[in-house]
This record gives C-alpha cells, structure tokens and sequence, in this order.
C-alpha cells in the first residue's frame, strides 16, 4: 500500500517496490511472500493463448455452453489490460502527489497539481476509449454479464467502474492546486484508495475467469 506520511522514513524507490501490481500471477495464485497479493497482467496474456488455442466447436455441436464462456473470457481479457493501464496512470499521479510533499514553494506545488490533474483526468480518457468488451465490465456504462453455461445454469461477473468520478475511483480535482500540505495528504489517500479497488477489481475477474476457463475445459472434454 501507498505510503501517507513522509516521516514513515521510506525513499520513493522503496515505496514504489512495496507497490503490488494487481494483475501479474496467472489465474490468481499469490505470492509466497504475500498472503494479500493480487494477480498480475499475466492473467490476460494467459486468458489469450487460452482463446486462441481453444477451436470453435463442430458445426453438429450445442455451442451454447462454450461460445458465451468465450465471450465473457475476451471481456474479462480487454478489462484486465485496461486496469493495468489505469493502475499506472495511478501509480504515476501518486509520483506526482508524493513530489509535491516536499517543495515548500506553492507556486511549484501548483504546477504539480496541474500535473496531477492532468493525470487524473487521462483516467478517464483511457475509460472513454475503452472497446466494447472492456467497457461492459469497468466502463461508465458497464453491466452485468450474464454468461449461459448450459441449461439452466448461468454465472455472472460483476461489473466495477473505474472513472474518476464518486461512482468510480472517486479521485477529486486538486481544487486548491496543492496550496496545503493536507491537501496533498488527502489526494495520496484517494490515490490509495483507487489503488485498492483497482486491485480488487483485477483480483475479481482473475477468480471469474478461473471458473470460466474450468467450465469451458468440462465442456470441451465433454464434446
């Protein structure tokens, strides 16, 4: 987790390799030195090759147990990536507002707010840009999907948005331009936050796409 206080005592490259990137370990195992740590963007580069080297089903085969798993894996595939590119933009504007702690002129501190801010506002960007598929899940029209898995039986990955606005991050605009030390204590605890449910997010759609990906190994086999 982010570090508040600069009197922790902890340099910035320390910091930073504290930091857990939320989407490298396949399909959710953790970290032997980490009881909490999240899966890593391995997932997605994992949920590919599974795609790719998964053949579409016969023509004479009931494809509606595994064409719907596939579309809810691509989904959760382009969500992964994304949170990755959203958890950078946060670790970077937590740079930012981690500088800005320790210049005591307000003219500099302004500046990195406007650099902050900018920041905080290519979240959105990289949001508005999502495709279709990554959009359904953490987009800011983002739903449930409901994924058929053969008869009566459904599963349903839940979606999480992931703006800057309340309903997302909730990461607000440095509405005083870093004038005040809280102010910048503040925006580091905000930037932790986003940070938490960027990692819980990722860790989600990891456990959603080991089920997937287990059913759809069943159905395959039963082919």
């Amino acid at each position: 987790m982010f570090a508040l206080k600069k009197s922790q005592g902890e340099s910035k490259s320390a910091q930073k390799s504290a930091k857990r990137n939320p989407l490298s370990l396949l399909l959710g195992r953790k970290a032997s030195d980490d009881a909490d740590a999240m899966p890593e963007i391995d997932v997605a580069a994992g949920l590919s090759r599974i795609l790719k080297s998964t053949p579409a089903p016969p023509e004479n085969q009931d494809a509606v147990s595994i064409d719907p798993i596939r579309e809810a894996l691509a989904s959760i595939e382009a969500a992964l990536y994304s949170i990755d590119t959203v958890r950078d933009i946060i670790e970077q504007a937590y740079e930012v507002a981690l500088s800005a702690q320790e210049v005591q002129d307000a003219g500099g501190r302004a500046l990195l707010a406007e650099s902050y801010d900018e920041l905080r506002l290519s979240i959105n960007k990289t949001i508005d840009g999502l495709d279709e598929r990554a959009a359904s899940l953490i987009g800011k029209t983002q739903r449930n999907l409901d994924v058929k898995l053969g008869g009566k039986a459904h599963y349903s990955v839940s979606p999480t948005r992931l703006d800057v606005s309340a309903r997302g991050l909730n990461l607000e605009p440095p509405r005083d331009a870093f004038a005040t030390f809280e102010e910048i204590t503040e925006v580091l605890g905000q930037l932790d936050s986003a940070l938490k449910k960027a990692d819980r997010a990722a860790a989600g759609y990891c456990r959603d796409a080991q089920f997937l990906i287990a059913r759809m190994a069943q159905a395959a086999a039963a082919a």
